[in-house]
C-alpha cells in the first residue's frame, strides 16, 4: 500500500546524508555560510562565485603538466570558478556571453576562447593541455535541468582588481519562462603575490 510518514522521512534522511552532510547548512542559517565565495541563493537557483589567486590556478594547471610559458600568461589573468545549481522544475538557460561585467564605471571583457586560442598559439600550447584547459572553462551554452548543476571558470585580465555582473537567465524549454536577474557588486580578483 502507500508508504508510511516514517518511511518517507527515513528516504528523506537517508537522501540528505547521500549529499554529505549539506544538511546542516540548510536548517542552520546561524552557522558559517557554506561557500567559498560571494553567492545568490533562492528557490530557482544557487550562483557562486569563487575568485582564485594566480597562484592557486598556477598550481592546478603546473599539476596537469602546462608549461612554465602558458603558466605565465595563465597568471596574468584573474580566474573566477563559477558553480551554479537549478533548483525550479524549469530549465534554466546558463550563457556567460550575455551576462554583463563591469569594473568600476567601464564595461569588462572577459577573456574567451578566441583570447586563450591566440596565446596557446604563441606558446605552441600542446592539443592535450589545450583540451584540459578548454574542460575548466565555464561552458558557451548550457540547458541546466531541474537539481542539474554546472561549473568551470571565467576569466579576467589581470589588472582587474574588482567586477561587477549582471546576469539574466532565460527558463523553460522555449526561453519563455520567467527571468532570473543576478546580480553581484565588488567582487575582489585576488592580486597575486608580488613580483621577487
Amino acid at each position: 500500500g502507500m508508504p508510511s510518514t516514517t518511511q518517507i522521512l527515513m528516504q528523506l534522511l537517508r537522501r540528505l546524508l547521500l549529499l554529505g552532510g549539506c544538511l546542516v547548512a540548510t536548517v542552520s542559517p546561524a552557522l558559517e555560510k557554506p561557500y567559498k565565495g560571494p553567492f545568490v541563493e533562492n528557490a530557482d537557483i544557487l550562483f557562486v562565485l569563487m575568485p582564485r589567486t594566480p597562484e592557486q590556478m598556477a598550481a592546478f594547471y603546473e599539476a596537469r603538466g602546462f608549461p612554465p610559458a602558458a603558466i605565465a600568461r595563465i597568471k596574468a589573468t584573474c580566474f573566477v570558478t563559477v558553480h551554479i545549481e537549478n533548483r525550479s522544475r524549469h530549465i534554466i538557460w546558463m550563457e556567460p556571453d550575455t551576462w554583463k561585467f563591469s569594473s568600476g564605471d567601464r564595461p569588462l571583457q572577459r577573456l574567451d576562447r578566441d583570447y586563450w586560442n591566440t596565446q596557446w598559439d604563441t606558446v605552441d600550447l600542446p592539443r592535450a593541455n589545450r583540451s584540459t584547459f578548454g574542460w575548466t572553462q565555464l561552458p558557451a551554452v548550457r540547458d541546466l535541468q531541474p537539481e542539474e548543476s554546472v561549473g568551470g571558470n571565467i576569466v579576467f585580465p589581470g589588472t582587474t582588481a574588482s567586477f561587477d555582473l549582471e546576469a539574466t537567465l532565460q527558463t523553460g524549454q522555449d526561453r519563455r519562462g520567467k527571468q532570473l536577474e543576478i546580480r553581484f557588486e565588488n567582487v575582489n580578483c585576488p592580486p597575486g603575490e608580488p613580483a621577487e
